[in-house]
Parts: structure tokens; sequence; C-alpha cells
């Protein structure tokens, strides 16, 4: 079943609407949903909506938010989310970030008690597009080996570039646990190399997996990298550590409220001649058949909005069972 992605807006818009979010709210959590949807990113995509759900109806996350920004410093801001789902507060993070970085020349916004940010390619990317180069680094739930302590922590930036964005966005695990929790529900293995059980020893076992710990890439060096960002995102900018973070299965009342840590440079500020750097090294990989970050993404979304999003049989019954009603969309 293919259904418009105007379509699937309205749908999950109206659907957080239910749950108490207000009608801008709601929407800001349909359009970061379908935004990762849409560009290939499942694991954030609609499959995240039964976790937002259960969460909002236990009171996890708050509907009715009384987000605060403090300015702490001329380029440094601190967004106290109150409890917001994560992709309301990062977009109200992205808003107050690209004036700061435009009066600055480089600011830096921190997220604070919020819920699940969902995909950061959707907070450098309105970055970019404001023509800002932007860095996102967020912690999450304890996942990679040894341990686990560290979470995935995801690194993201967004670049303006023509014609699209160079978009980067990733974790430091070999595979993003959303993948693995998609894998569980359809109970489905995962491939070698993505997992070790609660043992330490590898697995193909999704639910076992889920029970141990994810393999960091390039072994010390992705663990070293999760350090990094567990400062930046965890001890600097959400004052918690991947460590005293729920994981997402856990009682919904209980939401995880990982740091997320936002900067923006503005190109103008540093003079030189970005645009046609940034135009040189696109076009040197380009020759040499090296892929252009983002790219696949754009594809992706591009065809999502001329065909709309493929719902699979076993989402449309989740989202069914949710309350979500895709039947009277395209067939």
């Amino acid at each position: 079943m293919n259904i418009p992605v105007a379509d699937l807006q309205k749908r999950v818009s109206s659907h957080f609407e239910v749950l108490g979010l207000s009608d801008e709210h709601a929407a800001q959590m349909a359009e970061v949903i379908l935004e990762a949807e849409s560009e290939g990113n499942a694991g954030h995509g609609l499959s995240r909506i039964a976790q937002y759900t259960a969460q909002l109806r236990a009171r996890g996350l708050n509907t009715k938010p009384a987000m605060r920004l403090e300015r702490t410093k001329p380029g440094v801001a601190v967004l106290h989310a109150d409890g917001a789902p994560g992709p309301v507060a990062g977009l109200r993070a992205v808003r107050e970030l690209t004036s700061l970085a435009k009066e600055q020349g480089n600011a830096t916004a921190a997220v604070r008690n919020a819920g699940h940010s969902g995909v950061l390619s959707a907070y450098v990317g309105r970055l970019a597009r404001q023509g800002l180069v932007g860095l996102a680094f967020a912690n999450t739930p304890p996942a990679i080996a040894p341990g686990p302590v560290l979470g995935t922590n995801p690194i993201a930036l967004g670049a303006p570039a023509d014609p699209e964005p160079v978009i980067i966005d990733t974790s430091v695990s070999v595979v993003a646990r959303g993948k693995i929790i998609n894998a569980a529900k359809r109970g489905e293995p995962i491939p070698e190399g993505w997992a070790l059980d609660k043992s330490g020893n590898p697995t193909t076992d999704a639910k076992a997996a889920l029970e141990g710990s994810l393999i960091p890439i390039g072994g010390g060096k992705g663990f070293a990298l999760a350090v990094l960002v567990e400062v930046l995102a965890g001890a600097l900018a959400g004052d918690i550590l991947s460590s005293d973070l729920p994981v997402p299965w856990g009682p919904p009342e209980q939401t995880s409220k990982p740091g997320l840590l936002l900067v923006a440079f503005d190109p103008a500020a540093f003079g030189g001649r970005y645009g046609a750097r940034v135009s040189q090294l696109v076009n040197a990989l380009e020759a040499v058949g090296g892929r252009i970050p983002g790219a696949r993404r754009a594809a992706l979304r591009e065809k999502a909005m001329r065909e709309g999003i493929f719902i699979n049989e076993t989402l449309r019954e989740e989202l069914g069972k949710l309350g979500i009603d895709l039947q009277g969309g395209d067939a």
C-alpha cells in the first residue's frame, strides 16, 4: 500500500492531536517522523509512533510543555524542554539557533529534558537549508560494547551545497538500534557483526542483541567517538549520561530524556570561498565515484513525494491498533 505523504501527514498529525499535543506540535511530530520514513530511515520513522504514543499516554512525555529558552552567553542558548517530545524541542532549538548563529557568526544550542529526538538529519538539514553549517550530537540509552555504558550516540553534519546539502547522520555503532528493534518486532534475524548477546557472544538474534550490546564502528575508534558525544551531548548539553537513561522498551512513564547539542556556523562570517570549496569537494568525490552523503536521502525523499510511502501489512496493522486507519490510502 502506497500512501501520499500529505495524506500521512494529516493522519499522523491528527493522531498526536488526539493524544493531547497542540496542532503545531502534532504537525512537527508527523513532519520529522515522515521525513525519516521517506528518506529510508524506517527505524526512526512510522515504527516509532507506537513508542511515542505509549510515552504520551503514560505522561512520560509532556503533551503541553512550557519550554523555556535561556541565553547563558551571547552565542549559547539552553532550551529547557519541560519533557517535550524530542522533535518538538529539536525544531524549536533549530529556529532559535538559526537566528542566533546568523547574528553571532556561530552559536550553540543545548536541548535538555526532551524525549527521543529522532533523526538528527532533520535538524542539521534545516540549518543547512538556511545557509548554515550545522552539527548535532545526541547521547542515547546504553547500547554499545563493552558494558553497555555508552549509547549509540549519533553525530550529524549538515552543510549547504548545490543542488542538495551534504548530510551526514551516523551512529557510532555498526548499526542503529532502531533497525534491531524493527527486526525484533518482525521476528527476523540480524546480520553477523551487528551485536553481542548479554554474555558477550556474537548473535544474529535481534531480541538477544537488545538484551546485550551493539558493536561500535571501528572497534576502539567507535568507542572513543561515543565518549566524545557523551561529553558534548550528555555531560555538557543534557546534564545526563547514557547510563542514566532508560531503554526505549522500558516502562513508558520512564521515558528517556537525552541531551542534544546543536552547533551552527555562518560561512559568511569566516570569509573565504565556502561555496566554491564545497562544490570542488563534491565534484572531486563524484569524479572518483564516491558517494555524496545526503544524495541518497534526497533521491528517496523526492521519490516518496511522487509515489507516496509504502506501508507494509505489519506496519499497517500496528498503526491501526494505535488508531491510525490507513485503509483509505491508495492501493
